[in-house]
């Protein structure tokens, strides 16, 4: 046997997220931001319609209040609003996961992993703004059935309420990532 001491050779399974994005690209052409994206295991994805902005206490961060489109998730965050412009009414696209990396298992510990030079391409890419925080707290109403999660972004907050099942795989001292972009609308 060329595989040496009768090992029988494997097929790949059809059904990795590699040999998805090969046979999409062999089906029609390279994936779309939208197929990568939707590939990734997000713990939380939701669009969100911003309420309010303020900006009154800090130079460069301000809080948004922000309503989901579809759900009924509240969002209240900081953001650096220098980086990263918003104004009441824009709709924002928010996924939280715990590992941006393209290999799933590689976690990431230092600001060097992040580097795109050594990482390559990664779910970051598809976002306008990306932060990396820790929860520190999170609230379980089991009678409502409402969880809210509290994170820190290096000082910058987040409160997100939500049912808990969408919460559910949050638990604290958790390293998170948030990626937000703009959604266009017309």
């Amino acid at each position: 046997s060329p595989l040496g001491s009768g090992a029988a050779a494997q097929r790949p399974s059809r059904d990795t997220p590699i040999v998805r994005c090969a046979l999409a690209l062999r089906r029609r052409g390279p994936l779309r931001m939208e197929d990568i994206v939707a590939q990734h295991p997000f713990m939380f994805e939701d669009t969100f319609k911003v309420k309010t902005l303020d900006d009154s206490r800090f130079e460069r961060a301000g809080r948004i209040d922000c309503e989901s489109e579809s759900f009924g998730n509240n969002l209240e965050l900081d953001i650096n609003h220098i980086i990263f412009p918003v104004s009441p009414g824009d709709q924002l696209h928010v996924a939280i996961t715990d590992n941006v990396s393209p290999q799933k298992s590689r976690q990431l510990s230092t600001a060097y992993d992040h580097d795109k030079r050594l990482l390559g391409p990664s779910i970051m890419d598809h976002f306008d703004y990306v932060m990396y925080g820790k929860v520190y707290k999170k609230d379980d109403d089991k009678k409502n059935k409402t969880a809210v999660v509290h994170a820190s972004y290096g000082g910058l907050l987040m409160k997100l309420r939500s049912d808990s099942v969408q919460l559910a795989e949050f638990h604290v001292a958790d390293a998170i990532y948030i990626l937000i972009r703009k959604v266009q609308t017309d």
